[in-house]
């Protein structure tokens, strides 16, 4: 009779402890553990917000890079500001499309 019930508090306490592992990994792994800095980036607010048409110098502006930065610096850029700023992580759809769109100008500005 106390066995069945030995058995599944065994069941029970794997499945918790399976269950509290996945959490920290998934918690390790949101952390940004890759982030790259970039030297001499600040950050800064731009008061006068965005432009109809966006340049090339609000893209750089949006990614805080230059003009003249690297297609891998970009990616970079990018990426971490999408994990930051992703609409199903809680962030805004439009600050999204802006890091997209200035993504892809400077994509296509840099050779």
């Amino acid at each position: 009779m106390a066995t069945p019930i030995i058995v599944g508090a065994a069941i029970a306490g794997i499945a918790y402890t399976g269950r509290f592992v996945m959490r920290v990994f998934q918690r390790a792994k949101s952390k940004q553990l890759f982030e790259v800095t970039t030297p001499g980036f600040t950050v800064e607010t731009i008061e006068e917000g965005f432009e109809s048409k966006m340049s090339v110098d609000e893209a750089a502006n949006i990614l805080g890079l230059t003009k003249e930065s690297t297609k891998e610096e970009v990616k970079i850029r990018h990426k971490l500001l999408m994990i930051k700023n992703h609409p199903d992580k809680g962030g805004s759809s439009y600050l999204a499309t802006k890091i997209n769109e200035a993504r892809n100008i400077l994509s296509n500005k840099v050779h």
